[in-house]
């Protein structure tokens, strides 16, 4: 592998993150812990821990803690909107003083009227550029914008990536951070030109060595493409739409959490009324899947190994298309 660090990576992202190159780990709420933050973060991107995976407050201050054991570099939580505790969830947080805290899924200015209240960074995780509007006008700090093509959490209204942040970084002020689909040294590249100041990535950090899940489900991962029908329809084909209108309509009748998790499940081509063991790690990952980003996965690396080889190559494209960049 050649050198890296030619290039000065430096933006708006890395500085609010801190963080050497614009590379953040995705949120994972079966199994995003501190082992995987950490070996991100200690790598020159910015890993992040899921407070969904960790269950309670206690446990979550115990896996904050472990990664300050784990490195010195910064790292932030992800608080997904509608999961259990999630305000004993972001108290923790702040108590840890953790630097930069996401929020996810749901409208969040509480959290970060809380989060600035407590002198911490706070970037919201959106769909759609009227969910980024918003979350830049409630004060966000950063938005990452995910296009159709990644896993999780879907809307009616989601656009593809290229469009997506092309719009974005047109209409919003603060940095835009480019996720769907992403996962190697050319999606980088682009999410840079289109205008973003960093990447997010989820499923390609699942098939590293560091991530907590099964080695069948990282093979998985490398022998799929996203042309397959179940990695391809579940990112882009939308739900029924009489179930989604009848899901819309229960919205005031059903528990904020209950509905989001419906809501989810609706998207993913799931019943809302399936029974899912949330806590069985490779149950949530049969519902959730992975991205469009199969198609660059080609082989189970480290954390290290990964965002250098991104960076090396993005260099290289750089440097080989005239573009070069701010040198150290």
């Amino acid at each position: 592998m050649q050198t890296v660090g030619h290039m000065d990576w430096r933006n708006r992202a890395t500085d609010l993150l801190g963080c050497k190159y614009p590379i953040i780990q995705g949120a994972f709420g079966g199994f995003g812990r501190s082992d995987l933050a950490t070996a991100v973060s200690n790598a020159g991107g910015f890993g992040i821990i899921t407070a969904g995976a960790l269950r309670t407050p206690e446990k979550l201050r115990e896996d904050i803690r472990k990664a300050r054991a784990a490195t010195d570099k910064p790292f932030g939580v992800n608080l997904s909107v509608g999961i259990k505790h999630i305000d004993d969830m972001r108290e923790v947080a702040i108590e840890e003083r953790v630097p930069v805290i996401f929020t996810a899924v749901y409208r969040s200015d509480d959290h970060g009227r809380r989060i600035h209240e407590a002198g911490l960074k706070w970037v919201h995780k959106v769909a759609t550029i009227k969910h980024a509007i918003s979350a830049e006008q409630q004060g966000a700090d950063a938005v990452v914008m995910v296009g159709l093509e990644g896993a999780g959490f879907k809307s009616r209204d989601q656009l593809p990536t290229l469009v997506g942040i092309t719009t974005a970084v047109k209409i919003l002020k603060v940095p835009v951070i480019a996720a769907g689909g992403i996962g190697d040294a050319r999606g980088l590249v682009a999410a840079l030109a289109m205008g973003a100041e960093g990447v997010y990535m989820g499923t390609r950090f699942m098939a590293t060595t560091e991530c907590p899940v099964s080695e069948s489900f990282k093979r998985k991962l490398v022998d799929s493409q996203p042309w397959d029908a179940d990695i391809r329809d579940r990112a882009l084909t939308p739900p029924d739409n009489s179930d989604y209108e009848a899901l819309m309509k229960a919205k005031d009748t059903m528990a904020q959490s209950e509905w989001l998790q419906s809501l989810e499940l609706l998207f993913l081509k799931h019943a809302a009324n399936e029974e899912i063991d949330w806590d069985d790690d490779e149950a949530s990952l049969k519902i959730t899947g992975g991205s469009l980003a199969v198609g660059v996965i080609d082989s189970v690396v480290s954390c290290r190994e990964l965002i250098e080889t991104i960076v090396c190559e993005a260099e290289s494209i750089l440097s080989t298309s005239g573009i070069t960049g701010k040198h150290t």
